[in-house]
C-alpha cells in the first residue's frame, strides 16, 4: 500500500512573517558591533569624570580615616591651577615631657642641664631654661623631614624680658620667636624655582604669652596655609597661601631654643613636633576641572567636619564633557560623602 505523498509547500505570507538563520545570525552581528561603538563611546565620554569622582571621594576618606587613626586634624587640598585633590594629615614625630635628668623623650633624647628641672611643670616636671641653660634636640630621624609642612605644639611660659627672643626654631628650616613688641613672628623657608630658598616670615597680632601661665601655642604649616592656636583655639585667621608650597628639609638641623641673645628664656613642658604628610597625587583627567578657588577641606580629629572652618556641608564640583556638565561631590558635617549631578 502506498502512502499519500504530503507536499510541504510555505507561502509567500508564511515567508513574510519569519527570519532565515542567515538573517538573525546578520542582525546579531550589526547589534553587537553596535553596541561595542556605543560602549567605547561612553567610556570616552565618562571615564575621566569616573576617575575623577573617586579621586575626590578617596581624598576625602583618606582625610578622614587619617583624622580618625592619628586623633589629628586632617585636610583635603584643592588646588585647581595643578589640577590636584589629595589628603594630608598631621603625625607625631617626636616628644618630650621633659620628667628626668637623662631628657628621655621618643624618638631620642632631649640635651639640657639637669639644673633646668622644676618640679611645676605643667605635667609633673617641666623646663626651666635660661641663657646658660638652653635645650637643644641634636640627633632627628628622618621622619621628621617633610617638604609638605611640619607642626610644633609646646607649652610655654616665657620671661617678660628681654625681647626678641626665639621660642624654638630648626635652623634652615624654620623659626619662632616673639618680637619687641611680644607678638609671635613665624619664619619658614621655603622652596623657590630652582635652587633658591624663600624665606617667609609673618608677624601674627596673638594676645601675648604670660610669663606666670602656661600658654599651650600651636604651629603648624601644612604647604597650603600657616595656622597658629593658643590653648587649642584658633588665634588669628589663617595664611593662605597661593598653590601649595614646599618646605626646605635640612637632614642635619637639630631643633634648639635659639643663640646668644635671642636664646629662649623662661619655663617650658611637653613639647611635641609634628610631621605634614600627605597621599600621593595624581592630577585629575584631561577634560575634568575643578570648579572655583584653591581651598582647603579642614577634618577635625574625629573625622567630622571641623566647625571653626564650615559652618555646614562642603562641596566640590567638577566640571567636564561636551555639553558641559557638572559633577558635585558632598562632604556632610559627620564626614559622610554623597554625589549628585548639575547643569554648570
Amino acid at each position: 500500500m502506498t502512502l499519500p505523498t504530503t507536499h510541504c509547500q510555505t507561502s509567500t505570507a508564511d515567508r513574510r512573517d519569519g527570519f532565515t538563520l542567515i538573517e538573525i545570525v546578520v542582525v546579531m552581528a550589526i547589534m553587537a558591533a553596535l553596541g561595542g561603538i556605543g560602549f567605547g563611546v561612553y567610556q570616552n565620554l565618562s571615564g575621566g569624570d569616573r576617575m575623577a569622582r573617586a579621586q575626590v571621594l578617596d581624598a576625602m576618606h583618606a582625610a578622614r580615616s587619617f583624622a580618625q587613626r592619628e586623633r589629628a586634624p586632617s585636610k583635603v587640598v584643592l588646588d585647581p591651577n595643578s589640577s590636584r585633590i589629595f589628603a594630608s594629615g598631621l603625625r607625631t614625630v617626636g616628644n618630650w615631657h621633659f620628667e628626668d635628668e637623662e631628657g628621655t623623650g621618643w624618638p631620642d633624647r632631649a640635651l639640657y642641664d639637669p639644673g633646668s628641672l622644676i618640679r611645676d611643670g605643667l605635667v609633673g616636671s617641666g623646663l626651666r631654661l635660661t641663657a646658660d641653660r638652653p635645650l637643644a634636640i641634636p640627633r632627628l630621624p628622618s621622619s621628621f623631614d617633610s617638604p609638605m609642612g611640619f607642626g610644633v605644639d609646646v607649652y610655654l611660659a616665657p620671661e617678660e624680658d628681654p625681647r626678641p627672643m626665639v621660642l624654638l626654631e630648626r635652623p634652615g628650616c624654620w623659626r619662632l620667636l616673639l618680637d619687641g613688641r611680644d607678638q609671635l613672628v613665624v619664619q619658614i623657608a621655603l622652596e623657590g624655582q630652582g635652587a633658591e630658598v624663600e624665606l617667609f616670615e609673618t608677624t601674627l597680632k596673638t594676645p601675648p604669652l604670660k610669663s606666670w601661665l602656661f600658654t599651650r601655642l600651636t604651629v603648624v604649616f601644612d604647604g597650603r596655609s600657616l595656622h597658629v592656636a593658643l590653648n587649642g583655639v584658633r588665634a588669628v585667621e589663617d595664611t593662605v597661601f597661593e598653590g601649595v608650597r614646599q618646605l626646605v628639609v635640612r637632614e642635619d638641623a637639630p631643633i634648639h631654643t635659639g643663640e646668644g641673645p635671642l636664646r629662649y628664656r623662661g619655663t617650658m613642658d611637653e613639647l611635641r613636633i609634628l610631621s605634614v604628610v600627605s597621599a600621593e597625587s595624581e592630577p585629575l583627567p584631561t577634560g575634568v576641572t575643578i570648579s572655583g578657588e584653591a581651598r582647603l577641606i579642614h577634618i577635625d580629629g574625629y573625622g567630622h567636619l571641623d566647625r571653626s572652618y564650615h559652618g555646614g556641608p562642603v562641596e566640590v564640583s567638577l566640571d567636564w564633557g561636551e555639553p558641559p556638565q557638572r559633577t558635585i561631590v558632598e562632604m556632610g558635617l559627620f564626614g559622610t560623602t554623597a554625589l549628585r549631578e548639575e547643569s554648570p
